[in-house]
């Protein structure tokens, strides 16, 4: 007796990631921000979404939102509206994606630091978070021995005041030695400390506070002094200083 044929499924099969080409996920930044955080590059999810920290298993969005900075839960859809409704920024110092950190070359990712000090120097960001011990770590050229508040600090490119530096764990889920709580922690310590920034920012004389200015926009972005170029953790030395600038007011140091 002859086999009646049976119908074969269909599958499904999920469409590839999608994966723009540099520079396609775009700062979200402005001038005078509380905190400017600082990823170490975009991943494929964060990459194909076009917003930050986008990854499923990522933890940074479900810490922010439980840390005080912000007064209600948000997603990665939400961080176009960081800067203009919480003063908070989001860049990375490596534009190339990739599928894991580890897939950057270590020239590579030392060749953004003359672009991430520019950008920090110009927005004056009260304190710049470094997403990542080891992103912090090829910042500067030196380990880090203990993670949070740290003694460097970045003078501004106006000469009025300086951004402070934290550190923290990658929010990335495969990292292990750090758990959501553990990473929680430095996130509501980090808004501790911008609230104290705030505080002493209140108390400062108006002419201090260099308000933004319309040709400030105007101005090349990550432009440098002239003469002046940074190539690498040696040149910034003369940037990322100790938490001293000459001449400066008790609400700036």
């Amino acid at each position: 007796m002859p086999r009646t044929p049976t119908k074969r499924s269909k599958r499904t099969e999920t469409p590839p990631i999608v994966i723009p080409k540099d520079n396609a996920l775009a700062d979200n930044i402005d001038y005078d921000l509380r905190v400017l955080f600082v990823g170490i590059n975009p991943g494929l999810m964060s990459a194909a979404r076009g917003h930050h920290f986008a990854g499923p298993t990522n933890h940074f969005w479900p810490c922010l939102s439980g840390s005080g900075l912000v007064d209600k839960p948000l997603t990665y859809l939400d961080d176009n509206d960081l800067p203009r409704l919480y003063r908070l920024g989001i860049t990375n110092l490596t534009s190339r994606t990739s599928r894991k950190a580890s897939d950057l070359t270590l020239t590579e990712q030392r060749a953004g630091i003359p672009a991430l000090t520019c950008k920090i120097r110009q927005y004056r960001p009260r304190i710049a978070c470094f997403v990542g011990k080891g992103i912090y770590e090829i910042y500067t050229g030196q380990k880090c021995p203990k993670m949070g508040l740290q003694s460097k600090t970045i003078p501004w490119g106006n000469s009025k005041g300086l951004t402070r530096i934290f550190v923290m764990p990658s929010t990335s889920g495969i990292v292990s030695a750090y758990q959501k709580d553990d990473k929680l922690r430095f996130f509501k310590e980090l808004c501790k400390i911008a609230k104290e920034e705030d505080e002493k920012t209140k108390g400062a004389a108006e002419e201090d506070l260099t308000p933004v200015r319309e040709h400030d926009r105007d101005l090349p972005l990550y432009s440098l002094p002239p003469h002046r170029t940074l190539s690498g953790p040696a040149e910034i030395e003369h940037v990322v200083s100790e938490p001293r600038i000459t001449g400066a007011t008790d609400a700036e140091k």
